[in-house]
């Protein structure tokens, strides 16, 4: 964070440690200034240490299903405020809606950059870039075989889906090395992972978002940084493609870019490339 102007407060976080729906353990805490967020918590973690959030410790940071770390030009009882006063106006008794999660829907979220970017950045290998080229120039693969000559069905990209078998089979078609599907086991003991594209023997993974509209952008930004915990568990990784395809039609689809970079967890160092398509 040397250099970088970052505010002072107000800062927010919450982590889930593994378990059941009912069992999970969630700590959340509010209104941090930088340097308590420093102490608490970013010091710790690039440190390898425990750390504690609201009464929630984390010994080993590689359990975690899920951080968040988020800026919000206010304190929570702003957030807190005018939401149970907009509920009470609508005559609605909210007794449901947790205060300590409200800024998070309101802030700017900076896990990412805080968590496991480091402002190292090597150019791609020669294999890695030719990977990336076919990532970008994937939606044009899908328009000439929308519109197919002599009557020959067209090929429609609709979900996600679609989207994976395209680039598996143009990638297959350029590269030597297996590339399938991989299964990354139990992830933290409460989920089964696969990456969308796995080539083991270059240390590749690929995972592809499909964007459906504008207000995909905040979804693709969180978990964009759960799956950057969640993939550092493959033993061979060395870089980490978010294929974003359709992204024009997000809000902003640039800012998603500043996101990519070095990415340090666990000991382990990976390139993260994130492609607009």
């Amino acid at each position: 964070m040397t250099g970088t102007p970052y505010p002072e407060k107000f800062w927010h976080c919450y982590v889930t440690l593994p378990g059941t729906r009912k069992e999970a353990r969630k700590g959340v805490v509010n209104d941090l200034s930088l340097a308590q967020l420093h102490k608490q918590i970013l010091d710790p973690w690039r440190q390898g240490i425990s750390f504690t959030v609201a009464g929630v410790i984390v010994s080993d940071k590689t359990a975690i299903t899920e951080i968040r770390i988020v800026h919000t030009p206010s304190p929570k009882q702003v957030y807190s405020d005018d939401h149970f006063t907009r509920m009470s106006a609508s005559g609605i008794a909210d007794l449901a809606t947790d205060s300590r999660f409200l800024p998070f829907g309101k802030g700017t979220d900076y896990t990412n950059e805080l968590l496991f970017l480091s402002a190292e950045v090597g150019p791609p290998q020669p294999d890695m870039a030719l990977i990336l080229h076919l990532c970008e120039r994937l939606p044009l693969v899908a328009r000439l075989l929308a519109s197919r000559k002599r009557a020959k069905a067209a090929y429609e990209i609709d979900d996600e889906y679609d989207v994976h078998d395209l680039l598996h089979a143009v990638i297959r078609g350029y590269l030597k090395y297996s590339v399938d599907e991989e299964p990354l086991g139990k992830v933290g003991g409460v989920r089964s992972a696969r990456a969308d594209i796995a080539i083991a023997d270059l240390g590749i993974l690929i995972e592809l978002k499909y964007v459906s509209g504008p207000t995909d952008q905040q979804r693709l930004v969180e978990e964009f940084a759960q799956d950057l915990l969640l993939y550092s568990a493959w033993p061979p990784l060395k870089t980490f493609v978010y294929l974003v395809y359709n992204a024009s039609d997000l809000r902003d689809p640039e800012a998603l870019q500043r996101l990519q970079g070095e990415t340090v967890l666990n000991s382990k160092k990976y390139r993260t490339y994130i492609i607009l398509a």
